[in-house]
């Protein structure tokens, strides 16, 4: 965790990581929960396999913490959430990019997160830091899924502590934003291209 902590502490304390408090992911974890144990399980595998002179350990830990940065619950009735598994991975992108920046959100970390469903998403992660993220998200998914304390609180009884008390930012999930957002993302190239990927299949719902 201290690896964590010294390298994604600015991100795990901002507004945008701790309204992921307010939903749940994988049973009872919720999106702040799974995010933070991604990002420990990331950087375990990168010691573990010798990558530590390898990768950029702030990019991993950015990008491990942030790639389920879409901003809503995606258990909810909405027909967009139909495409969550194909599409939430671009719109944390977006997301992020606009809470932290593209000095935050470089080239790695963007990849990382558009591409981290893979192979559900077509495009494989073209770094080491994203295989590191896919591969730590599916580990620690599977986990909270199978989870025994899951089973034992039905859905419908679960809580968020302390929920009025947490910030809510806004998704660009919904469609109007994410073609805003399209808009203004002139000169990021990849990103730019894989948001229209994501308008045009919110479209399609």
């Amino acid at each position: 965790m201290l690896t964590v902590l010294e390298y994604g502490l600015d991100i795990i304390e901002s507004p945008g990581m701790q309204s992921e408090k307010r939903y749940f992911q994988h049973g009872n974890t919720t999106t702040f929960q799974h995010s933070v144990a991604v990002a420990e399980r990331s950087v375990r595998l990168a010691h573990r396999f010798g990558l530590d002179d390898i990768v950029d350990m702030r990019s991993l830990v950015v990008a491990a913490l942030l790639h389920d940065y879409f901003l809503y619950d995606w258990h909810d009735d909405e027909d967009w959430h139909r495409l969550h598994g194909f599409t939430h991975g671009r719109i944390a992108c977006l997301n992020a990019i606009r809470d932290y920046g593209r000095d935050i959100v470089n080239d790695v970390v963007a990849d990382s997160l558009i591409n981290h469903m893979y192979p559900l998403t077509n495009v494989p992660p073209k770094y080491t830091e994203g295989w590191l993220v896919s591969i730590s998200d599916k580990l620690c998914a599977t986990g909270e899924a199978v989870n025994r304390e899951r089973f034992r609180v039905r859905k419908s009884h679960r809580v968020i502590s302390g929920l009025d008390s947490l910030p809510k930012v806004p998704s660009l999930g919904a469609l109007r934003s994410v073609e805003a957002a399209v808009n203004n993302t002139n000169g990021i190239g990849s990103i730019r291209s894989g948001a229209y990927h994501t308008l045009l299949a919110l479209r399609g719902r």
